[in-house]
C-alpha cells in the first residue's frame, strides 16, 4: 500500500509524460496515457466516451487541428495539484498555458482529471475543462 505523497508523485510524473507526448505529437506515448474507456466531460456536450485507442486518436487529431489552426506550438504546465483518493484513484487539476511559435500566449486553461492506476501505471480516466472566467476547484477567488 502506497502513501498519498508517493501516489501524488507518480501521478504527477505520468501527467507530465502525457503532456510531453502531446507536445511532441508522440502518438504511442499520448495513447498510453489513457484508460479505455475514458471520458471527456463538458457542460455543453455532456460526456464523450472514448472506448478505444482509435476513438482517442480521432479526438487528439480534432484537438490538434483546432489548436494548430489558432497558432499553437506547445503546451506548458504552470501548476499541477494531485489528490489521491485511494491506492488506485486520484483527482488532479492542471493550469496550462498554450504558446505560439513566437513564444506569445495563445491561451491559459484549467483542466480537472481523474486518474486510475492500471497495474503500476497511472492513466487518465476523465478530463473536464474549466471554462474561462470560472475557477474550478481550489481557488474560489481566482479567475484565469
Amino acid at each position: 500500500m502506497s502513501n498519498a505523497h508517493t501516489i501524488a508523485r507518480h501521478v504527477e510524473a505520468s501527467y507530465r509524460a502525457f503532456i510531453d507526448g502531446f507536445n511532441c505529437e508522440d502518438m504511442d506515448s499520448y495513447l498510453r496515457s489513457f484508460c479505455y474507456p475514458n471520458a471527456v466531460l463538458s457542460g455543453s456536450q455532456g460526456m464523450t466516451v472514448h472506448g478505444t485507442e482509435s476513438d482517442q486518436l480521432r479526438f487528439y487529431q480534432e484537438v490538434m487541428a483546432a489548436i494548430r489552426g489558432r497558432g499553437w506550438d506547445r503546451t506548458g504546465v504552470d501548476d499541477l495539484k494531485v489528490w489521491p483518493l485511494s491506492d488506485a484513484l486520484a483527482l488532479g487539476m492542471a493550469d496550462l498555458t498554450r504558446y505560439k511559435k513566437d513564444g506569445s500566449i495563445l491561451e491559459r486553461r484549467r483542466y480537472c482529471y481523474t486518474f486510475r492506476r492500471e497495474t503500476d501505471v497511472w492513466k487518465i480516466l476523465t478530463i473536464a475543462g474549466v471554462k474561462p472566467s470560472f475557477s474550478g476547484p481550489a481557488r474560489e477567488q481566482e479567475t484565469l
